[in-house]
């Protein structure tokens, strides 16, 4: 059986087609994983930066009420001249409270803000062994530590329900172990705040995760607009390959 020339065309179109469209594919989920992997190493970042500091003393400022689950420990301080003398006046504050955020609690409320604009990219951290019942895991969170675990590795990712999940683990180091080997050996302020569940961590495993969202659209437009230039190229010197060669079996 000889196929004509349209029905040729016909096949190349298709098998082009479909080519570009697996290709595509494949280069828009690795930007949308790259894009997880971004977030990620922002977070990390920011937990190394307050975790030098043993965490960030936040100035309250007048006349705000701050949630005492919001941070861990609370320092008044008494304003004073170069005399140590203390200023009385109406304009003036007599002494400033500051609130003692952990390195957790830092990113915790950076994600808080970033979860509160739909569909953009969210994060979250969380453990098997959370403190706040707030940042318990979900299912995909619950599998990707199982996983690490077990497998002995560091990433988790998957695409569920139009967007793409991704988890990065999270090793537990002597920072950590500050707070969450036991209740016994944990910071008062952090043991009156949860005095039984978030401990049991064991240093250099993997403690909890940074879960990334990165909301995806896997439509043909989506998916064709990712490809470059070079796949582009490739694809055209397919196409002519599979052109002659059927048109040699003619």
């Amino acid at each position: 059986m000889h196929l004509g020339t349209a029905s040729k065309a016909l096949i190349i179109i298709l098998l082009s087609l479909s080519s570009t469209f697996l290709i595509g594919q494949s280069i828009y989920q690795t930007e949308q994983l790259n894009q997880a992997r971004t977030i990620a190493n922002m977070v990390e970042h920011i937990g190394k930066w307050a975790s030098q500091y043993r965490g960030i003393w936040i100035k309250e400022a007048k006349g705000d009420v701050v949630d005492l689950g919001s941070h861990l420990d609370t320092l008044t301080a008494t304003l004073a001249n170069d005399d140590n003398s203390v200023t009385h006046g109406e304009d003036v504050s007599i002494s400033l409270n500051f609130h003692l955020k952990n390195p957790a609690l830092i990113q915790r409320e950076i994600s808080d803000m970033m979860s509160s604009e739909k569909d953009k990219t969210t994060y979250r951290i969380t453990s098997d062994k959370f403190m706040n019942s707030k940042n318990s895991p979900t299912a995909f969170e619950s599998a990707a530590i199982r996983h690490m675990r077990e497998n002995n590795t560091t990433e988790y990712s998957e695409v569920r329900n139009g967007s793409t999940l991704y988890a990065r683990g999270l090793i537990a180091t002597t920072a950590c172990m500050r707070c969450h080997e036991s209740p016994e050996k944990a910071p008062y302020a952090v043991s009156r705040l949860y005095p039984t569940q978030g401990y049991g961590y064991e240093l250099g495993k993997v403690a909890g995760v940074i879960s990334v969202k990165v909301p995806a659209s896997y439509t043909p437009k989506t998916i064709f607009s990712a490809i470059n230039l070079g796949s582009a190229i490739a694809l055209g010197l397919l196409g002519l390959i599979l052109f002659f060669l059927l048109r040699k079996r003619a």
